[in-house]
């Protein structure tokens, strides 16, 4: 839990490439992902603080902003991000979560341009597709599944827009990205190389993703595209039946994760099978 602060307006770091460089590289000593953050131009995204109200991490995709609490700044003074390891479990998934919807403005802007890695192209086709497939004509909530619990709300069907199915796509993913990182570094004591990917800590980390796939939980939300709509609801959570599916959990394991194709299609295999029938016409393939 975040401590409170001071209020401050959002203020840049000083050195972005000197925190960007430390950021990817304690990234990458602790195990978690950092090749995208790698493919992030220095140019694109703005690393700032801010005494946020109630997230540890915000991403703004007006300006490209990247901000950070306050108080997870080196002595709460706003210069620069205290060491990963030092940042609690879900504090680092917020952070994920958000680093993940950079990466993906990034990937959007650059899209169809010399810029494009290998792997932004593969994510940015996949993203189209799976938002025509699965995120075009969606069972949404004003209240969210938390909210909803034990999913005894009232879900409506609704045609969304390309934006908003985008949208929705995007947040999805990222409370995707987020929660896997929590989850791996609940089973690998943060990432401990010691413990890190042993069989035992492999089945547990894929035990919990099965059981809040079944479950349906990793579901995201998108903000009305109409003015008017968004002042009375703003915004619309989807329903257990858009829950991320095998096919994109695989896709951002193996693209975002840095987990290999192997691991990425044996979690798929994994959460697959124990899903009956009726799941997977909910969830559909695409």
């Amino acid at each position: 839990m975040l401590l409170s602060a001071p209020t401050v307006q959002a203020a840049p770091v000083p050195d972005l490439p000197g925190e960007w460089a430390r950021l990817t590289t304690e990234a990458a000593e602790m195990g978690l992902p950092s090749r995208f953050l790698r493919l992030l131009p220095l140019e694109f995204v703005k690393l700032e603080f801010a005494d946020l109200k109630n997230a540890a991490a915000e991403y703004h995709p007006d300006g490209h902003r990247m901000v950070f609490h306050l108080n997870l700044s080196e002595g709460n003074q706003g210069k620069q991000l205290r060491p990963l390891q030092q940042i609690g479990n879900r504090d680092l998934a917020t952070i994920y979560h958000e680093l993940f919807h950079a990466y993906f403005d990034y990937v959007e802007f650059a899209s169809g341009t010399p810029r494009m890695t290998p792997q932004g192209v593969r994510l940015y086709a996949e993203a189209k597709r799976f938002a025509a497939c699965r995120y075009s004509v969606v069972e949404v909530s004003p209240i969210s599944a938390q909210q909803n619990a034990p999913r005894r709300g009232r879900y409506e069907k609704r045609r969304i827009t390309e934006r908003e199915s985008w949208d929705a796509l995007n947040e999805t993913w990222g409370v995707f990205v987020g929660w896997a990182i929590w989850n791996k570094l609940e089973t690998t004591d943060q990432v401990n190389p010691a413990t890190r990917w042993d069989w035992d800590t492999v089945a547990e980390y894929l035990d919990r993703l099965e059981t809040a796939y079944v479950n349906r939980e990793l579901t995201g939300y998108f903000e009305p595209a109409n003015q008017a709509e968004r002042r009375g609801i703003p915004r619309w959570y989807l329903g257990p039946s858009h829950a991320i599916s095998a096919h994109e959990i695989a896709l951002l394991l193996e693209v975002i994760l840095d987990e290999t194709p192997g691991m990425a299609q044996l979690a798929a295999r994994w959460i697959s099978a124990s899903q009956d029938q009726t799941t997977v016409l909910t969830l559909g393939v695409c």
